[in-house]
């Protein structure tokens, strides 16, 4: 299968890691991903659960308007593209921002989780890093496959929380970027925004 990098708005097939300038402290960095898994080409035909679409107050909506979630406390929404949210810690921790993104795919052929995530370890392996995976959770209600790595970029010792789930024939990719000493803390802020994530119908 041919492979082709994401450009804004088209599919990706290998992920990257970048980090940028924060506004939130001199000298500190926020460390954010654009890297989505690649898109398989299994149809999918499973039945699709009942998904969650009823808003907590003091939501704040994706920039697509395809879903909502409450932010941590303290956390702003910031606009990095390609995502279609983006929301990060009020400070960063060993130069590292926590920030949560989220992507989207829209592949011609919908495929099933389980492919994405086959061919996302292969990806990732394709870069030398191991992936583990995550229990399986659900998503606004719908079915969701995670895993993690942990990674340096640019001298900065990171970790990232990768989750997928497939809503009305797109494909989410949920992205938790930490400094791999607030993995605790940042992966309580991601239960919380998922456990808040409603989608718009």
């Amino acid at each position: 299968m041919s492979r082709r990098r994401l450009a804004t708005g088209a599919l990706a097939l290998a992920g990257t890691l970048t980090l940028s300038a924060c506004s939130g402290g001199s000298g500190s960095t926020s460390a954010s991903s654009t890297s989505t898994p690649p898109v398989a080409t299994t149809v999918s035909t499973s039945a699709s659960p009942s998904p969650v679409t009823s808003a907590a107050d003091g939501s704040t909506a994706s920039t697509d308007k395809t879903f909502s979630v409450v932010m941590p406390t303290g956390w702003k929404s910031v606009k990095r593209s390609p995502s279609v949210l983006a929301l990060q810690a009020p400070k960063p921790q060993d130069e590292v921002t926590t920030n949560v993104g989220v992507t989207v795919q829209s592949p011609k052929t919908l495929p099933e989780l389980d492919d994405v995530m086959s061919q996302a370890a292969i990806t990732w392996r394709q870069q030398g890093i191991t992936i583990k995976e995550l229990p399986d959770r659900t998503v606004g209600g719908l079915p969701s496959r995670g895993y993690s790595f942990d990674r340096t970029a640019q001298g900065a010792k990171v970790t990232q929380t990768q989750y997928i789930v497939i809503f009305d024939g797109k494909i989410y990719t949920i992205t938790l970027t930490s400094a791999q000493s607030a993995v605790a803390q940042g992966t309580q802020a991601l239960d919380g925004i998922l456990g808040t994530w409603a989608w718009k119908q």
